[in-house]
Formats: structure tokens, sequence, C-alpha cells
């Protein structure tokens, strides 16, 4: 009886399992099935499941309809720029927070997590004036410092937690060797957090691959946009040009997918310290 009641509920729970996993596995199939699709299968109906014939031109098509490998260029630039200028801000003032003491320490930590609560949306009418004014409309640095804006925050409150978790021994240690500040950073904190700085730095250099929102409206300039930006070019008023699209963002998500592989070892180390800690 035991014997059964455990196999009925492996078997209910493999089941779950499987339900749960075809459940987040269906966006990825009906990406690649769109992006396989001619148009003419966009308006059958009902729309079939699979492409009736599979046009893999169709990836062919979005390098020939749009300056695609512009927008890929534009997007590397925006995030790599957005992911260093986070590492300059958020590892000084993360080290700060984390090891100095000092009147208001803890208000700022609030105020820095409380920025969060906005939605970009709520400051876009203010960023694109403070854009305007400062010449950056229409620019790939515009586009950096306002993702370097609202990611620094999310940067600093998770560097925080690393290094106000490494043993306070090492520091005293550092300081009776008479070795200053920053080169106690560079040489003690950094290597040591390297995990969760890598975690942190890739999280903020994906934000600003998708971002949409300052993409759409600061940027008019065709040669300046980045992938989400130029992808809505498929999106029109009257019709949508889906099988492009699909096809389009599922190249955009290449390098990403090949970002995680190449440092997934460092990734997985980072949120698992960050678990524990």
């Amino acid at each position: 009886m035991v014997a059964q009641t455990s196999l009925v509920s492996r078997v209910a729970l493999y089941t779950l399992l499987v339900v749960v996993l075809g459940v987040m596995l269906f966006p990825f199939f009906e990406l690649a099935a769109t992006a396989l699709r001619p148009t003419a299968d966009l308006f059958a109906f009902p729309p079939p499941w699979l492409p009736t014939r599979p046009r893999f031109h169709n990836f062919i098509d979005v390098w020939r309809i749009i300056p695609l490998r512009s927008y890929f260029v534009n997007t590397v630039e925006i995030a790599g720029g957005t992911m260093l200028l986070n590492a300059v801000a958020a590892i000084p003032a993360a080290y700060a927070l984390a090891r100095f003491r000092f009147p208001g320490r803890q208000a700022v930590l609030y105020v820095v997590i409380a920025t969060q609560m906005f939605a970009p949306v709520v400051l876009l009418i203010a960023s694109f004036r403070l854009m305007s004014q400062l010449g950056l409309l229409n620019s790939l640095w515009g586009l950096i410092l306002m993702d370097a804006a609202t990611t620094v925050p999310f940067t600093v409150w998770m560097l925080t937690g690393y290094f106000a978790a490494l043993p306070r021994e090492i520091e005293e240690a550092a300081i009776l060797d008479r070795v200053g500040r920053w080169r106690r950073l560079f040489d003690l904190f950094i290597p040591l957090s390297m995990p969760g700085i890598v975690t942190a730095l890739v999280f903020t250099f994906i934000l600003a691959w998708n971002e949409f929102l300052f993409a759409v409206t600061f940027v008019t300039d065709d040669s300046k946009r980045p992938l989400t930006a130029g992808l809505y070019t498929f999106v029109g008023r009257f019709s949508t040009q889906w099988n492009y699209l699909m096809a389009g963002s599922a190249m955009a998500s290449i390098p990403v997918l090949l970002l995680f592989l190449v440092i997934q070892r460092r990734l997985i180390a980072g949120l698992t310290a960050g678990a524990v800690k």
C-alpha cells in the first residue's frame, strides 16, 4: 500500500513538472514556429500550430528589410556601456555602504531601494526634457546614462550585501598592514566578491539589452536604434509582420544565451552565495 502511494505521488509530481515545463517552454515554441511561418499562415484561420511550409528564408529577409547589423552593434555598445558605468559607480558605493559607518547610512540604503519602486514610465517626461537639455536625444550616450541610472540602485543594493558579508577580520588585517581603502577594495573585496559582481553586472547587461521604453522614446534616428526599437519597425498601424518580428527576436536572444553559457559557473556561484548570505 505504501509502495502504491509512493508510486502515485511520483507520477503526480512528474506530471506536474511536465505541465509546468510545457507552460514555460510554450512561448519559445511559439516564437520558433512563428519565425518559420510563411506570410499566408499568419492570416489562416484557425492558425496552424506548425508552419505548413517552414520558411527559413525569414531569418535572411530580416537582415535585408532592416539594418539589423547596426541594431546589434548599437545594442552591444549600450548594454556594455551601461554595465561599465554600473561597475564604476556601484562597486565603490556598495563598498562604502557595507564597510563604513556614517550618519544616515541606513536611510541611504532605503532611498536606494525605494528608487526601484518607481516604474521608468513615471519619469519618462522629465527624463525626456533632461536628455533634450543635455543634447543627448538621438544619442547612444543618452540611452547608456538612462539605463545606468535605472539599474545602478539594483547593483548597489545587491553588492552591498556581498561586501557586508565578508569577514571583518580580513579588512582588519589589511588595516594593520597599513593598506589604504582603495587598495583594500581592489585587492580584497573585488576578488572575493567576484561571483556577486559578475551576477549583478550580467543582470544589468540583460536589462539594458532588453530595454525598450527609453530606446523608442529618445531615439528617432534609425542608425542609432538598438534592437528592441529596431524590431518594433515590424509592428505597423494596421498589421504586424509577426514572422519577421519573431525571427529578429530569436536572433536578438542568441548573444544573451551565449553570454549565459560562457559565464554560467560564475553566475550560479554568485546566485548560490547570495542565497546563503
